[in-house]
């Protein structure tokens, strides 16, 4: 099979970095570090910096705020999720998480779900769930490979216009994932899947006109970088958006979802048992 797109890559971890401790945040200040370090990742956007009175509250009723700490106490990641309930399903909404630079790479992010995750089935809670760009291939890796994730709703412009310097310029699309808790993912067997969109030889979009069904599988390839690809040309980060955006739609409406990212940069499109 030809290649679809480029390999997700492999997260390579900081040497000499102190150990860290993953817990539920306690204190005023800790809560202060976390409004903080959410205005360093996302402070372009000043709507995005969460204030610390919220991620208390949130705390306070049901929600989770989770930090990584150094031995010293300095915060270098933090996670949050609020209560929300959606066609009768009591879930957890989990809307950032963030870690600093220097400790990328290093398992922090998911540490941090697993912990919450933990924290969350001691609640009684069955479900999480999130939104991420379909075409940040190191998330979906994560949150359909790593984590165990599906994904079966696509919305346009989620957002709308966002500011922050990792989205700007195009829509907003989003995959909405969803982490069952006490629900075991059936294994898919993807044997000879039709391909759905994959990169061309000049790095663009190319989607093939296809058939689909509700029981072959199906892969969309998405570009290994899409950062890279925002930086070099807006209009060929917008084609990857609107091509990737229709292969996406047609999956999901021949009854196909997300429900696992292959290492190489696909995501596999198959029926939920």
């Amino acid at each position: 099979m030809p290649p679809i797109s480029g390999a997700v890559p492999v997260d390579s971890a900081p040497l000499d970095i102190p150990p860290v401790e993953i817990r539920l945040v306690r204190t005023q200040q800790e809560y202060a570090a976390c409004e903080a370090m959410s205005r360093d990742v996302w402070g372009a956007a000043e709507r995005n910096v969460v204030p610390r009175e919220l991620l208390l509250t949130m705390q306070l009723n049901g929600g989770l705020v989770h930090g990584a700490f150094r031995p010293d106490g300095r915060l270098v990641g933090f996670c949050f999720a609020f209560l929300g309930r959606r066609d009768g399903q009591l879930r957890l909404c989990s809307h950032q998480l963030a870690v600093v630079p220097e400790y990328r790479g290093a398992g922090i992010g998911i540490r941090l779900k697993h912990a919450q995750r933990g924290d969350a089935i001691q609640r009684g809670y069955e479900l999480v769930s999130w939104t991420f760009d379909p075409l940040e291939a190191r998330n979906a890796y994560i949150n359909l490979h790593r984590l165990g994730c599906v994904a079966r709703f696509y919305d346009r412009n989620h957002y709308g216009d966002m500011e922050d310097e990792l989205n700007r310029g195009l829509p907003s699309d989003r995959l909405e994932a969803e982490w069952w808790l006490q629900q075991d993912k059936p294994a898919v067997i993807v044997d000879d899947p039709i391909i759905l969109l994959r990169v061309g030889p000049d790095g663009g979009p190319r989607r093939d006109t296809v058939t689909l069904t509700s029981r072959r599988p199906a892969l969309i390839g998405v570009p290994s970088d899409f950062q890279a690809i925002k930086q070099q040309s807006l209009e060929l980060a917008t084609r990857w958006r609107m091509e990737s955006r229709a292969a996406f739609e047609s999956a999901l409406g021949a009854g196909l979802y997300a429900v696992d990212f292959q290492r190489r940069g696909a995501y596999v499109m198959a029926p939920l048992a």
